[in-house]
């Protein structure tokens, strides 16, 4: 499939998925305790840095060595199951046997069973998204989409099913999430080694060379989410309830639904860009970022008063008092769609240490402002230290954007007339209409 049927397909399904994922969190605020609600959000935010920890840019790594390089997609999924897998089993046993250290640092009073499943539940997502990454350099982003889509559905199905019968426990949840995972990696698994192949072998040269290249992407990512992620824990460490984290939690998670747009680009846009000319990627990639950022402008001022209503009355109105940090937290994700898309032009080409020194300096100025800001205004401080970095990240990849590519101010924020006719015009490549 072309760039702009692949980015079409990620983001319908992206779309599909939203009001899954909001019902999941509307589940999840009717049938656990706000308090309960807060531990879930430490636990699963525990388990996607774990993810982070081990998942080594190998989903990337993969599309960049089988599209730049030509290695046999059978002997680069191989060697990534194999030593991606490895790496994250050893994760999961280093969490168990440092249980009681994490959990003082950054959980708070969670139970040792609900630790041990959100604990299981990260391999099983590293392998996930590597198995996504081979469906994207295979060109078959029907599957990377089925993925997500069955993710989605498997873990609300599983909830409605589950927190009843439980009386709402938090294991249950937590459990929830374990099981669907495992079902997609078995499944997915074996269909994508079908596709590609698979030789029980690891290859250490292939290893290495991927490695190499995850590495410097790997630590992009790992920065990336860390930035994302970091508020709550930080919201937990500097002695705010589990309540108020549960409030913060919750719309942060509606807000993030914005990044179905900048997600479905970046998708879509490595695989591209990976196999252009430096000049012919950042043409396409300026090209990317003009409507992509008046998009999610206007979706972030539709959402915001949609938001204030709808909060309240989908959550309970307990959720009321989290409206004000679900308003500052908008134009800061609206801001990251600018950095995150500007960030695949510099892995597409190899240039990547200028970006990862930035990610890395506004994570660090985040983490201040948190210090700084939680202790004075709570959730509404966590709030407003995401939107200060994420703004500051994506003044700054912009001028790196323009430093390397040579490209002027306006080819990157200002949207062009031509953008819109030629993306009208594929639009209605993808979704013909009826003929007459």
């Amino acid at each position: 499939m072309g760039f702009f049927r692949n980015v079409a397909s990620v983001f319908a399904t992206s779309v599909v998925a939203i009001p899954i994922s909001i019902a999941t969190g509307i589940g999840l605020a009717r049938w656990l305790s706000v308090s309960d609600r807060g531990l879930y959000a430490l636990l699963t935010t525990f388990t996607g840095v774990v993810v982070l920890l081990t998942q080594l840019g190998w989903p990337e790594a993969i599309i960049y060595r089988t599209r730049r390089h030509g290695v046999p997609m059978r002997r680069a999924l191989s060697t990534g199951v194999f030593a991606n897998g490895a790496f994250a089993l050893f994760a999961l046993a280093l969490c168990l046997l440092l249980r009681e250290p994490l959990s003082r640092a950054f959980l708070g009073e969670v139970t040792p069973s609900a630790f041990w499943i959100a604990a299981a539940t990260a391999p099983l997502l590293t392998l996930g998204d590597l198995l996504r990454g081979v469906a994207r350099a295979l060109d078959r982003f029907d599957l990377h989409n089925q993925f997500q889509l069955l993710q989605s559905v498997g873990i609300l199905a599983g909830l409605a099913i589950a927190l009843p019968l439980a009386g709402g426990a938090l294991d249950s949840a937590l459990a929830v999430f374990l099981v669907v995972q495992l079902a997609l990696v078995l499944v997915f698994g074996a269909r994508i080694a079908a596709l590609a192949g698979f030789e029980r072998v690891m290859d250490p040269s292939e290893a290495i060379a991927s490695a190499a290249y995850g590495s410097n992407l790997y630590l992009q990512n790992l920065l990336i989410q860390l930035h994302e992620r970091v508020d709550v824990f930080l919201l937990a460490g500097l002695g705010v309830s589990a309540f108020d984290i549960g409030l913060y939690a919750t719309v942060a998670s509606v807000v993030t639904q914005l990044r179905a747009v900048p997600g479905a680009i970046g998708t879509a846009l490595l695989p591209r860009l990976a196999g252009a000319t430096d000049a012919a990627a950042a043409e396409f990639t300026a090209a990317v970022v003009r409507p992509a950022t008046l998009l999610m402008l206007a979706a972030g001022l539709a959402l915001a008063p949609a938001g204030v209503v709808a909060i309240p009355m989908l959550f309970g109105p307990s959720y009321a008092q989290a409206v004000t940090p679900f308003l500052v937290l908008i134009p800061g994700v609206t801001a990251v769609t600018i950095s995150r898309v500007l960030g695949r032009y510099f892995a597409a080409v190899g240039r990547q240490r200028a970006v990862l020194l930035l990610r890395g300096l506004v994570l660090f100025l985040n983490v201040g402002l948190n210090f700084v800001l939680i202790p004075r205004a709570g959730i509404v401080g966590a709030a407003l230290a995401s939107l200060i970095s994420y703004s500051i990240e994506a003044a700054a990849t912009v001028a790196l954007f323009l430093a390397d590519s040579g490209r002027r101010l306006r080819d990157v924020l200002v949207p062009r007339a031509s953008d819109f006719e030629s993306h009208f015009a594929r639009l209605r490549g993808v979704f013909p209409g009826r003929p007459r």
